[in-house]
């Protein structure tokens, strides 16, 4: 037992020779795996640390990308750390690194694209966490959840979670709904008859929206009622409200919810919205085809 207990530690304990007079132990790769387990562990701590003390005085977004990026330069600086521990010597690897750095400059640029660009949104603070945006490109628009090294973890109204390479931000046309000010303006459509008080419609309108708690509470926002056109039915008319963060996150469920609300307010005032009518002319001389058509079956009817 103990000549195989020996001859085991003998193969543990000798030299691995690899290409570029490279040594290592298979002891050496143990400790490199728990060197790498308590690195890990160590980055996202400070990363935690980080980004809870910075958010006090920085804020949040700002906190965040200073801790996703300590956390990236830690596990990095880890990593070379790790290998010099475990004997490897980085000066052997420098050619065999140029070698694969070229092969990886074409077959992973868009990673490397990826990784640049989330290194760009992280700083510019153009989209955040908690951010409703929408890509121009595809018509995909959600809140953002988290922002990775390589995408962006978007959660749609449906909360479908969709992963979007960070170069679509960079690259693209993305609309940001919450960039600065968390408010959007909603037109709600609408008709009413020829002859309808417009005042106090506009009243009724200015009313209801203000009843709804979607609606923003100020005087630079303010509820209003256009009248847009003027159709054949009667007045194209449009609900004019502002509403915040919550109602700019949900726009389906915001339109329906002051459609609902108009529709409730317009019945009990006793307006109508009106439908289109047409009108159908016949040419004389179709009148007269119909009227003779019409002439036998009348005439069989009063014999019989």
């Amino acid at each position: 037992m103990h000549d195989y207990w020996g001859a085991f530690w003998r193969w543990f304990t000798t030299p691995w020779h690899l290409p570029g007079n490279i040594l290592i132990q298979p002891l050496g790769i143990v400790e490199f795996v728990l060197i790498l387990v308590f690195l890990w562990w160590g980055a996202i701590w400070l990363r935690r640390l980080t980004r809870r003390t910075l958010t006090r005085s920085l804020g949040a977004a700002t906190a965040y990308a200073i801790s996703r990026l300590t956390y990236y330069v830690v596990i990095a600086l880890g990593i070379l750390i790790a290998l010099q521990t475990v004997g490897v010597n980085l000066s052997s690897l420098s050619i065999l690194g140029g070698v694969v750095g070229v092969g990886l400059g074409f077959g992973l640029q868009n990673i490397f694209s990826n990784f640049a660009s989330g290194l760009i949104l992280l700083f510019e603070h153009s989209i955040k966490v908690g951010d409703y945006i929408q890509i121009k490109e595809n018509g995909l628009h959600g809140e953002v959840k988290r922002l990775s090294v390589r995408y962006t973890q978007v959660m749609t109204n449906d909360h479908v979670d969709i992963l979007v390479p960070n170069s679509q931000f960079v690259n693209g046309e993305v609309i940001n709904w919450s960039l600065d000010d968390a408010v959007m303006r909603v037109h709600i459509p609408f008709r009413v008859p020829y002859g309808t008080d417009r005042e106090k419609l506009r009243e009724l309108v200015v009313s209801t929206a203000r009843a709804q708690p979607l609606c923003v509470s100020n005087d630079r926002y303010q509820p209003s009622l256009w009248i847009n056109a003027f159709g054949e039915a009667g007045y194209e008319c449009e609900m004019i409200v502002w509403v915040d963060k919550e109602g700019l996150m949900r726009p389906g469920n915001t339109r329906a919810t002051f459609n609902w609300a108009l529709a409730e307010a317009l019945e009990k005032a006793g307006i109508e919205i009106p439908r289109p009518r047409q009108e159908v002319v016949l040419a004389p001389s179709a009148a007269s085809a119909f009227a003779e058509a019409a002439n036998p079956l009348s005439s069989s009817s009063s014999a019989t």
